[in-house]
């Protein structure tokens, strides 16, 4: 569509009139190219990830790719969450246990609340995720080492008394 002509209908019945345009017509088009670009950006960044050794560190420059070099700048932008997420150690057992345990710790007033900065107590939210880490011990009963076995057990009794001791402070 150019700046000249109307938008007008074609299908539309002949004795109403086409809108008339009361300044320069925009004309909208579909541009493929930044899609592609975006795709290639993407394989190029998985295709970097899936060559790097596990413990390689994520250093982006280690792995050469076909990108232009104006995007060697651009990657050393990367927002720092992007380069945190790739410098993350491999996730443990114990790492997942204390991740609940934090929640529950935190809805037990134990530690604050980061939204907030205060120690809030909601003994129900705090025993939902107690339950959950019950869960956890009662599906891998068996198929832990001594050391997850262990940090499982201490966690839930630390929490469950604790637990005991708010719900006695609240009645």
């Amino acid at each position: 569509m150019t700046n000249n002509e109307s938008v007008a209908d074609e299908k539309s019945p002949p004795d109403v009139p086409a809108p008339q345009a009361s300044g320069p017509q925009i004309e909208v088009a579909s541009d493929e190219d930044w899609k592609n670009r975006v795709k290639a950006e993407d394989a190029a960044l998985d295709q970097r990830f899936r060559s790097q050794p596990a413990g390689a560190g994520g250093t982006a420059e280690a792995v050469p790719t076909d990108e232009p070099a104006g995007s060697a700048a651009s990657r050393k932008s990367d927002p720092p969450e992007s380069q945190a997420a790739r410098e993350m150690p491999q996730p443990t057992f114990g790492d997942l246990v204390g991740l609940l345990s934090a929640q529950a710790m935190m809805f037990l007033g134990l530690i604050p609340n980061p939204a907030t900065q205060k120690a809030e107590t909601q003994l129900p939210t705090a025993r939902y995720f107690i339950d959950m880490i019950s869960i956890l011990e009662e599906k891998t009963a068996g198929q832990l080492t001594k050391e997850e076995s262990h940090i499982l057990d201490d966690t839930l009794h630390s929490l469950r008394m604790t637990y005991m001791q708010r719900s006695k402070q609240t009645a």
